[in-house]
């Protein structure tokens, strides 16, 4: 016979907060919701499970935003997490906060936890009165827009800002935590107007009502078609906006030349001769496609890098041919030794990345790459866009899966997600146990199977996974093991998570066996979704490319951090570091095949 418990009824805060007590997160031992900052409002446990959290007060006509309210709880929750951020807001509002304020940080609150839709419902319908707060609500949705990959909302807001700051008397302070490396608000502008092609821009122009907004729209399109029509644009717009000063080192750009002579190091030789001579083909490619006029072409003269006792005396053997320009080595070492150079009176674009940079503000020095950490990052933010804030990671147990990790989580967190788990595949074990075990549904058949046992009879139930992830991040390595893990994660009553892979899982064929990959998103490179037929070589002939059109910017690199050129290994900008960081487009897999995926 089965006893009956009596319990004693308590109010659900009450079982809230000695879940938080027992659970060991982060309130555990902890007597009061602040932290030692002593502007913050205190308030004990006992507090909140005795008193009713009051309405916000009304706000005034002249009634300020509660910055100081809006900025701490925003970082209680990337600090500590939403659950920790919504007592601090109870807090706020025992304390007295005005409505306005608390539906800001509702509206954060919304964001954090993934309800993408209210909080853009919440903060577009706040009241702002001053140039502060227009800026700082207009800087939040620009922050978020750009996040979901909403780019011309994004520029429209940015550009909302450009003026705004020159209507305000005084500097006014970007209060967003931006990811995006362009510092000034116009180069801000300039990036997000990049993500936009040629269509889209017209498409906007037609629509645009502002003359400087329009005059934005077109300067972009006047950039791609080249120094020509750029200066024609200048010359119809004298007191634009965007001409004090120039975005993204546009005056650079327009004074400099390409160079006459380029040196290329590349393996020609060796273990490494096909991937050199695929970089080298795309390079040829790129000369030809950019200099048709052979008058004007520069020359082009190769070192191969495996005849040379190092890069360093490649490079150096380079200079005496009267390079202008030197564009290689691609082995990560060479990089390495070539950037590690006191002295490069000759610009290097190197095609790979040194592990370690020796410093910040390098010049002539730029280093390309298929680097995958950049993909890595770029799919944390476009998880969160998509309201995903819980993440199971699950990586190969080798260097590149720590790395991706790491990179992943270097953004990941820093936006508000939340790392639940990380699934570290070991070969000694098989991959359904292991993905059973971290996705819960092995722990959740082993109950089922203790209550069969228990009562003697079958149990009308179903194993499911756990509760507390909401995104898969299957940094898979290469396309076999993607196939081998997506359809385990299914089998173990994951497939309705959204997962999120690197473009290593796309071989480029094969449609039939992708059709495992169903539903999976992931970022590609241009060139591979551009090309008839893909194969392990094409990525590296569109580094080679990109390599010659980045000839024409390295001088406007050096200066800028905004968006340089759409290449055909992604969106390209620079960063102080000398590294040449991407920036792929968004796909899913739909019937084997990758389409583009639609902006939400």
């Amino acid at each position: 016979m089965i006893s009956k418990l009596t319990t004693t009824r308590l109010p659900i805060r009450v079982f809230f907060l000695l879940w938080l007590l027992l659970s060991g997160g982060w309130l555990a031992g902890c007597q009061t919701t602040g932290s030692t900052d002593p502007s913050l409002p205190k308030i004990s446990l006992e507090t909140l499970g005795q008193q009713s959290i009051p309405e916000p007060l009304p706000a005034s006509p002249d009634q300020q935003l509660d910055l100081v309210a809006i900025t701490a709880v925003r970082d209680r929750i990337l600090t500590e997490g939403v659950v920790a951020g919504r007592i601090l807001r109870d807090a706020f509002l025992i304390k007295g906060i005005d409505a306005r304020t608390a539906g800001v940080i509702d509206a954060d609150i919304a964001w954090f936890n993934g309800d993408v839709e209210t909080a853009q419902s919440l903060m577009r319908a706040t009241d702002a009165s001053s140039v502060e707060e227009k800026f700082f609500v207009s800087a939040t949705l620009e922050e978020r827009a750009r996040i979901q990959g909403r780019w011309l909302d994004a520029a429209r807001l940015a550009h909302y800002r450009i003026k705004l700051g020159l209507s305000s008397t005084r500097p006014i302070t970007d209060p967003t935590r931006s990811l995006t490396s362009a510092t000034t608000p116009g180069d801000k502008l300039w990036t997000l107007l990049m993500h936009l092609d040629d269509g889209q821009l017209g498409r906007a122009e037609a629509l645009a009502d502002d003359p400087d907004w329009r005059g934005w729209l077109t300067l972009v399109q006047a950039y791609r078609s080249g120094r020509d029509a750029t200066y024609n644009w200048l010359a119809s717009h004298p007191n634009h906006t965007a001409t004090t000063p120039l975005p993204a080192a546009l005056d650079t750009w327009l004074d400099t030349r390409p160079p006459e002579n380029i040196g290329v190091l590349l393996p020609l030789s060796g273990r490494l001769k096909a991937a050199g001579n695929a970089v080298f083909e795309g390079i040829t490619e790129g000369l030809y496609r950019k200099f048709p006029d052979p008058e004007k072409r520069p020359r082009l003269f190769t070192i191969d890098t495996e005849l040379r006792p190092s890069a360093v005396s490649a490079y150096r053997d380079a200079l005496s041919e009267g390079a202008d320009l030197v564009i290689g080595p691609l082995i990560k070492s060479e990089a390495q030794n070539l950037e590690n150079l006191k002295e490069r009176p000759t610009p290097v674009i190197a095609l790979n990345r040194p592990e370690v940079y020796a410093s910040t503000g390098v010049s002539n020095w730029s280093a390309m790459s298929l680097a995958p950490e950049d993909e890595a990052r770029q799919i944390a933010e476009l998880a969160f866009g998509r309201g995903q804030r819980r993440a199971l990671v699950i990586r190969p147990d080798s260097e590149w899966g720590r790395r991706m990790e790491v990179a992943l989580n270097g953004v990941w967190r820093v936006i508000g997600g939340v790392t639940a788990d990380t699934l570290t595949l070991e070969g000694t074990t098989a991959f359904s146990e292991q993905i059973g075990t971290s996705a819960g549904s092995v722990a959740s058949e082993r109950r089922i199977q203790m209550l069969e046992a228990a009562f003697e009879t079958p149990v009308a139930s179903r194993p499911r996974r756990r509760q507390d992830f909401d995104v898969i991040f299957l940094l898979a390595q290469d396309p076999s093991e993607a196939r081998r893990l997506r359809p385990l994660l299914i089998y173990h009553y994951s497939g309705d998570v959204p997962v999120y892979s690197s473009s290593a899982v796309y071989s480029g064929h094969d449609h039939g066996q992708n059709q495992d990959l169903n539903d999976l998103i992931l970022v590609e490179t241009p060139a591979v979704l551009d090309a008839l037929k893909v194969d392990r070589y094409t990525r590296l002939q569109a580094l080679g490319f990109d390599a010659i059109a980045m000839i024409d910017h390295w001088q406007q690199a050096e200066a800028t951090e905004a968006i340089l050129f759409q290449g055909k290994t992604g969106l390209l900008k620079r960063l102080s570091n000398g590294e040449i960081e991407r920036e792929l487009n968004s796909v899913a897999f739909d019937g084997g095949k990758l389409k583009a995926l639609p902006i939400r």
